[in-house]
């Protein structure tokens, strides 16, 4: 895991599901680049998450609203926003599904915290220091939660490196 992460931030609101993250109906995906290109296509927004020319997100961090990941349990929906770009989800809430999916693949870091953003945030530059846990927008500083037992599988970068890890440290037979 990355220890500073920054870029431009995008918005969604409340109850984004994970069939607008990554909508069954372009399955089977394909590719890597072929998933990049349809997450959030179902979103609503001026501009949207991903460039169509491109294929490939400007933004680095999504400000969500309320249960963000609700619906379905689809893994392929965090792995279609880190592809497009996205390495930082800072929700009101998650769906715990999906938060967990988040963890365990090692793709996009979920924050969990109540911030004051709406569309409004579209654009501006965020940091997220994640050892520090606080993250910035412009000379507004919010510091956030520390992750608990999960942090040791955030830092490794998912389940499977933390499990390698365990193993070649001769934790896990």
């Amino acid at each position: 895991m990355e220890n500073i992460i920054t870029g431009k931030a995008f918005y969604c609101g409340d109850f984004v599901d994970t069939d607008v993250m990554s909508p069954g109906r372009f399955e089977p995906f394909g590719d890597d680049e072929a998933l990049a290109r349809i997450a959030l296509i179902d979103y609503e927004a001026n501009p949207p998450f991903v460039d169509p020319a491109t294929g490939r997100s400007p933004f680095t961090v999504i400000f969500a609203g309320e249960e963000f990941g609700c619906g379905s349990s689809r893994e392929t929906a965090p792995m279609a926003l880190a592809l497009a770009g996205a390495k930082v989800v800072i929700a009101r809430s998650f769906a715990r599904i999906f938060f967990r999916n988040c963890v365990n693949l090692g793709v996009i870091l979920p924050i969990i915290y109540d911030h004051p953003y709406d569309e409004g945030i579209v654009g501006q530059e965020v940091t997220v220091n994640v050892e520090g846990r606080y993250f910035q927008v412009g000379d507004k500083q919010y510091t956030f939660g520390d992750f608990g037992p999960l942090w040791p599988i955030i830092n490794a970068g998912g389940l499977t490196n933390y499990t390698k890890q365990r193993i070649a440290a001769g934790e896990l037979a």
